[in-house]
This record gives structure tokens, C-alpha cells and sequence, in this order.
């Protein structure tokens, strides 16, 4: 079996990144949770691991891959 290995440097580049909106009653404010689909935590929505709460578009930069990060060779 092949091995394909690619190079991320965040975590919304990942093919198991997912992000859902976070809603908040300022209707010109958009922010997302940033999730990981391959990390399984039962305690968070939707059974996947939360990788940061409240992203907006000008914080992505400052957001690492978590030291816990399940794709990380």
C-alpha cells in the first residue's frame, strides 16, 4: 500500500478539518469553531475535537496545529 504525505500548515487545509458556524446576534459578525474529524472526543458536538472556538477570518493565521493533532507523522 502507498503512503501519500502532505504538507499542512493549518489546520483548515487538512482533508479531516470541518468548521461549523458559531452564531452570535450581531448579524455582521461571522465566526466558525474549527473542528478535527479524526479525532473522536464524545464530550464535544458531534463527537469530533474542538481545535479552536470562535475563529474569524483575521485570526486563521494565528491558529497552530494543536499539539494533539491525530494526522501529524
Amino acid at each position: 500500500m502507498a503512503k501519500i504525505v502532505v504538507d499542512i500548515d493549518k489546520c483548515n487545509k487538512c482533508p479531516h478539518f470541518k468548521e461549523t458556524r458559531y452564531w452570535t446576534e450581531d448579524s455582521w459578525e461571522h465566526a466558525n469553531d474549527w473542528w478535527c474529524t479524526k479525532k473522536v472526543d464524545t464530550n464535544e458536538k458531534g463527537g469530533f475535537k474542538k481545535i479552536a472556538g470562535y475563529v474569524e477570518w483575521m485570526d486563521v493565521k494565528g491558529i497552530e496545529i494543536p499539539k494533539w493533532c491525530p494526522a501529524k507523522v
